[in-house]
Formats: structure tokens, C-alpha cells, sequence
């Protein structure tokens, strides 16, 4: 008999000893010992079910180990691959899904998240290299300002983990956290603004079904909220405005007006497409939206969703912008050097 059948048999035999003065005073009296709690349960209950404390030959997890043959390939099965699962591994090596993890984590292979990138053409791919090194070059020492409009809807459902509840009952979880409601057209605002590292512009608003065509654009976001944003945080700074190619933004009329107020931009013929990582008001987005529906909240109305995104608005921290702009001109230097992600 080896020790841990000797400890098994002690273990049977105070419990059986004590039995009416209930599992504690064995649990803690072999515990006391160093005895691991799971075997004093386990024999606990052999007890219970009237069965002998000593194991059967080949009882327990088969002891199984494997060559470095088929180490490799099991390595090769996981490395650089997707759509893989471990317990599916398990069955197909004959091993544990618990040895395969373990084997995976000391060949440092890891399970990692995928990002989601644009989804952009052959070409679009390498007019971004030619023209980020291009506009790195020539504004790199400017104070650059951004905009953008982004759409925002009542519901919170695209925000990740505002779909998910805790429960220990579902029937008695309350219907207003079970479920989320939709609208089949659902109430949404258009929401205008720029950015600098220094701060953020006042809003323009208009309601779903009204675009921001030239004349918009031109008139209530440059007029009358980006020349007073550079007045109040870059009169003295050179700057460059940097918007996307929506049509309007470069339509002749708003070309001529940003000439006319001294606003220098960048030209549409260097601008490259479908590039938002290296916009960071695509991720201001992003963190403007995760606060005005943090917490599952959700908007009654447009007027209601309006001062929602005002408020949080006011709260943003502007340290972050800094953060965001510095990452921006990395990113820049980047994609003009090595090329888009995808293609590093």
C-alpha cells in the first residue's frame, strides 16, 4: 500500500469513526494535514455510497505524453490558423483538452482577438501608402483638425456588451433587461463636429433623412463652427484641416470658401480613401458613443438623445485627444512607410 492509499484509508476510517458529527470535522482535521479537499470529499462520499476506499487499477485520467513529432503538429494545427477549437484537438491527437492547452501555452501560442479592419481594394491599399508619406511630409509639424459626421440611434444595441444580462432566474428577470426593443425605423440624428488635440468644435444636429449636402456644410459646420474652433484654439498655431471625401466636403463652393478664410486643407487628390485608422475621430467615435449609452441607457426621443450626446460631450477628457492625435501621426508615418496592415 503507498501513501495515498494509507491516507485514503485513514481518511474512510475517522470519517466513519465521526460519521455523525457531519463532514467539517474530517474536512478540517486532513486539510489541517496538507490532504488536498478533494480527495477527503472523494472518500467522504465513498463512505456515504458504501464503497471501498481503495481505487481500481486504471482508475483516473490515462498519464499520457507526446513525442515531439507530434507535438509539432499538433503546434502547426494551431499557429497562424482560425476556426480552430481545443477541445476538437483533443479528440483528434487522443489527448486531453487541458494537455493541449497547457502544450499550447509553452509553445506560446495564443488565442488572440481578431481586428476588424476596412475592407479595401488592391488599388485603394497602395494609394495609401504613396499618399500618407506624402501628407506625413508636408504637415507633419502642423496642428491638425479633423471632422466628421457619424450617426446615433435611441437604442443602444450596437454598443458591445449592452446585449447581454445577469440572471439566475429568466422568468423572473424583469422584460425591460430581457429584452431590447426595436423600432422597424428606428429615430436617429446626424451628428457634425471637429477635433484638435486641443478640443472639440460645437455640434451641428439635423435628423435622420436630412444629409449634409454643400450648401449645409458649408454654411452652419464651416461657417459658423470651424472658423470659431481655429479662432478659439489655433490662432496662433499652423494648422491643416484634414476632412474624408464625402462629395460635399470637397464640392467647388466649399473649396473656394476654405480658400477665401485662409483655411488650408488637404487636397482631395492627396487624401486616401477608406483609411480610419489613421483618422482617430473614427475611434472619438467610438468613445463618444460607449458614454452616451453606457449602462444599456437609451433614448425616448431625439431631443432626449440630443442633450444626452451634449452632456457627455462636456465630460470628455481631453487628455485623450492628445493620445488620439499623437497615435494618429504614427500611424501616418506608418502606413506611408510600410503600407496598410493587411499588407505588412
Amino acid at each position: 500500500m503507498n501513501n495515498m492509499d494509507a491516507t485514503r484509508e485513514r481518511i474512510y476510517q475517522f470519517f466513519k469513526k465521526n460519521e455523525n458529527s457531519g463532514n467539517k470535522l474530517t474536512i478540517d482535521h486532513f486539510s489541517a494535514e496538507g490532504v488536498a479537499r478533494s480527495t477527503i470529499y472523494d472518500v467522504i462520499q465513498r463512505v456515504k455510497n458504501k464503497i471501498s476506499p481503495k481505487r481500481r487499477p486504471g482508475q483516473g485520467r490515462l498519464a499520457r505524453k507526446m513525442p515531439k513529432a507530434k507535438i509539432k503538429r499538433l503546434q502547426q494545427y494551431f499557429d497562424h490558423k482560425q476556426g480552430r477549437s481545443q477541445r476538437k484537438a483533443a479528440r483528434k491527437f487522443e489527448i486531453s483538452p487541458s494537455y493541449v492547452n497547457k502544450l499550447l501555452k509553452v509553445s506560446s501560442i495564443k488565442c488572440r482577438k481578431k481586428k476588424t479592419i476596412p475592407d479595401r481594394t488592391h488599388l485603394q491599399a497602395l494609394a495609401a501608402k504613396t499618399k500618407c508619406r506624402i501628407i506625413y511630409e508636408k504637415y507633419r509639424n502642423c496642428e491638425w483638425v479633423l471632422d466628421d459626421e457619424s450617426y446615433f440611434t435611441l437604442s443602444h444595441s450596437t454598443i458591445a456588451g449592452n446585449n447581454n444580462f445577469y440572471s439566475s432566474d429568466v422568468s423572473a428577470t424583469p422584460s425591460a433587461v430581457k429584452y431590447s426593443t426595436k423600432a422597424k425605423y428606428e429615430g436617429k440624428i446626424l451628428v457634425w463636429l471637429a477635433i484638435s488635440k486641443k478640443g472639440i468644435s460645437k455640434v451641428f444636429t439635423c435628423p435622420s433623412g436630412l444629409a449634409i449636402n454643400q450648401v449645409i456644410y458649408k454654411e452652419q459646420c464651416l461657417e459658423r463652427r470651424l472658423i470659431p474652433f481655429i479662432k478659439k484654439y489655433h490662432s496662433q498655431d499652423e494648422i491643416i484641416f484634414w476632412p474624408d471625401l464625402a462629395s460635399s466636403h470637397y464640392a467647388e463652393t466649399v473649396c473656394d470658401f476654405m480658400i477665401e478664410k485662409n483655411i488650408p486643407f488637404v487636397e482631395k487628390f492627396e487624401n486616401p480613401a477608406n483609411l480610419p485608422e489613421c483618422r482617430p475621430i473614427e475611434q472619438f467615435w467610438a468613445n463618444l458613443k460607449s458614454k452616451v449609452y453606457d449602462g444599456a441607457w437609451k433614448a425616448k426621443n431625439t431631443k432626449e438623445l440630443e442633450l444626452r450626446i451634449l452632456y457627455c460631450l462636456k465630460n470628455i477628457d481631453t487628455s485623450a485627444l492628445t493620445r488620439l492625435f499623437d497615435a494618429m501621426v504614427r500611424n501616418l508615418y506608418d502606413v506611408g512607410h510600410k503600407g496598410v496592415i493587411e499588407n505588412r
